[in-house]
């Protein structure tokens, strides 16, 4: 699967995730000016600030749709295993990083980071299994 895609599927599930990364950008910027300048409180506090996710969300949906549209077995196995890889990658860096904070001492890593890392190891884990089959 490139960026364009090949197939009409492959084509709805590049918008999907491109709509679900733009709703995330402006949710997060929806939240942040709402807290810069309006300093919400309470229940609706906890509301905006969950904002973002809401697309993340659906990108995970929009991700199981597409396996479920794919009719190109070996499609479908590629996507599973990079999206395994950039699970066990994910998993991995930042349970290594939680002790390296424990122990060590290192900074704080904010959890926002961690679906924007499981998306980038998982793109490295696809291009790693698309070459494999190559």
């Amino acid at each position: 699967m490139n960026c364009w895609g090949k197939s009409v599927v492959e084509r709805r599930y590049v918008v999907r995730m491109w709509v679900a990364a733009g709703l995330c950008i402006t949710f997060s910027l929806v939240a942040s000016l709402s807290f810069k300048l309006g300093h919400p409180h309470g229940v609706l506090a906890y509301l905006i600030a969950m904002l973002p996710a809401l697309p993340i969300g659906g990108a995970l949906v929009g991700t199981g749709v597409y396996l479920g549209e794919e009719k190109d077995e070996f499609q479908r196995n590629l996507l599973v295993q990079a999206l395994l890889g950039g699970t066990g990658a994910t998993l991995t860096a930042l349970t290594a990083w939680g002790y390296v904070e424990d122990f060590a001492h290192a900074p704080h890593l904010d959890l926002v980071w961690v679906y924007p890392a499981f998306w980038l190891f998982a793109g490295i884990s696809y291009a790693v299994v698309w070459r494999r089959y190559r």
